[in-house]
């Protein structure tokens, strides 16, 4: 059985659903998972610096320190490369181990078996 499970997150920072997806992410990690974060459509919003930075979903912890947590913690944070550009942002501003990408990475995951909750 695959440890691996990729969290699909389409939302901003402005939509408490991002918040429960890193909550998720971080949980799975600490639970052994591998564990990928796939930014797509306004979701890639998050993979900017400071994109996030006054949000905080009470009782759950801020959402900036769920990505960094997260990242510190060996997860995979994945921006999709077309909304990415969509929404002109660029490279130099990505968050520490965030990486810009097409679907492929995530698409192997899946392949090799890994679960997908999507918000």
């Amino acid at each position: 059985m695959s440890k691996k499970l990729v969290v699909n997150l389409t939302t901003t920072a402005s939509d408490d659903r991002s918040t429960v997806a890193f909550t998720v992410a971080n949980a799975a990690l600490s639970k052994g998972f591998d564990v990928a974060v796939f930014l797509s459509a306004d979701g890639v919003e998050l993979s900017r610096q400071g994109g996030c930075e006054y949000t905080h979903v009470q009782p759950l912890k801020p959402l900036a320190s769920l990505i960094e947590s997260f990242s510190e913690s060996g997860g995979t944070v994945w921006a999709c490369t077309p909304c990415f550009k969509h929404r002109g942002l660029k490279e130099d501003e990505v968050i520490d181990g965030g990486i810009v990408t097409g679907a492929g990475p995530m698409l192997q995951w899946i392949a090799d078996g890994a679960q997908v909750i999507s918000y």
